[in-house]
């Protein structure tokens, strides 16, 4: 999508790949002196599909990627063995980090004790391959990815490392458009877009408001930033961890210093079902967002009163019901045959009832989605705790 529109956030639109080929040079180059690593968590489903099976190939020929960790989590002995086999092709690449080998959880159990690491879930995989980086300090800039990426080659990661390592920016966030014969990425145009609106239009200007609604896809899991910066994060363990992260990046970096970057034309990866309830599929990911929303703002000295949650769920729906009726006509312009405007309305109306349940959890729980600590604070509570985790990841049997 080329335009030249200057966002809040600097934002760097897909132009032509024409330039692709120069860039991988200059990364190459650069990353002799500027060593990098990825971190992907995963699930042994995730690792075991074809969709990973073509990132592994792809990654195994990227030159300027000097290490992989992959993030191994909810792992059985078998499924270990078996990942062990599926990331050999990356040879002296891989790192094949799991999670759930006793000595792991024991020195999770400690840090628990201590401080409050909250339930399990993919921000916990990312932070624990986080402390191993750390630790090894092998790599100075990491990008970070899913697993599940159906449209993955070597250009998305060029783009996305050049922003950092080249060009010196922060941290840099992916973005793209996500279609097929529909419209995908449901939670982000049907609840983020219309939620962040809506919570401008009732609060009015605040700086943190216009950073977050300026992001493209701010809910993609594919960004890259310095390792330094990377110590201080602190993020939700569950499915706000992308608002987190975008959160914690504003606290700690200045916003000229960010920025976002438009990876590929189109963009496919696994597709997730509404859910029945709150705690399951897309409304558990919507209802973790608005609570990380609700505790960001009251964080920032926002007051956010019953009356402020009674017209927010009235302005939402409004927002939403709008947003369906661009998105109709979006579909209709290209063609999308499976554009169901009855799925949309439906998904709307779970994402209400999810924002339903993450006013009620704000209430219960006022410090919004726990935090896990950042390794900075980790390393200083618990002397020599960093190293015990890295020898546990490095010996697991």
């Amino acid at each position: 999508m080329p335009d030249f529109h200057l966002n809040y956030v600097p934002t760097f639109t897909l132009l032509s790949s024409e330039a692709h080929e120069t860039m991988e040079q200059r990364l190459s180059r650069a990353s002799q002196r500027i060593p990098i690593g990825v971190i992907i968590p995963a699930l042994f489903s995730d690792l075991a599909s074809p969709a990973m099976a073509n990132i592994i190939q792809e990654l195994r020929q990227m030159e300027f990627i000097q290490r992989v960790y992959i993030s191994l989590d909810r792992a059985s002995l078998e499924e270990f063995q078996k990942a062990q086999s599926i990331v050999a092709p990356l040879e002296e690449k891989a790192c094949l980090l799991w999670n759930d080998n006793a000595r792991v959880q024991a020195v999770m159990e400690k840090i628990d004790g201590l401080i409050p690491l909250g339930p399990r879930g993919k921000g916990r995989a990312v932070w624990t391959a986080l402390g191993y980086v750390l630790t090894k300090e092998e790599v100075a800039v990491l990008a970070f990815h899913d697993a599940d990426i159906l449209t993955y080659n070597r250009s998305f990661m060029v783009r996305l490392l050049y922003a950092v390592v080249q060009l010196r920016y922060q941290f840099a966030k992916g973005f793209y458009a996500r279609y097929g014969d529909r419209l995908y990425g449901r939670v982000l145009r049907l609840f983020y877009f219309p939620l962040v609106r809506s919570l401008r239009e009732i609060l009015g200007h605040i700086d943190f408001l216009e950073y977050m609604a300026d992001f493209r896809y701010p809910l993609s899991g594919e960004f890259a930033t310095f390792t330094s910066l990377a110590r201080e994060m602190q993020f939700p363990s569950d499915w706000g961890i992308e608002v987190g992260i975008l959160s914690e990046i504003y606290r700690l970096v200045r916003v000229p210093r960010i920025c976002q970057v438009e990876l590929v034309h189109r963009y496919d990866h696994k597709h997730q079902q509404v859910g029945a309830n709150a705690s399951t599929g897309l409304k558990k990911m919507a209802a973790d967002i608005a609570r990380t929303f609700f505790a960001q703002l009251s964080a920032q000295g926002i007051v956010l009163s019953n009356e402020f949650f009674r017209s927010l769920k009235l302005t939402y729906l409004t927002n939403a019901r709008n947003a369906i009726g661009v998105y109709e006509a979006i579909a209709e312009m290209h063609d999308l045959t499976q554009y169901d405007l009855h799925v949309e309305i439906s998904a709307v109306e779970a994402f209400a009832q999810a924002l339903d349940q993450a006013l009620n959890d704000f209430h219960q729980y006022p410090f919004g989605s726990p935090l896990i600590p950042d390794w900075r604070r980790v390393e200083v509570a618990i002397d020599g705790i960093m190293d015990e985790l890295t020898d546990a990841l490095d010996n697991p049997l």
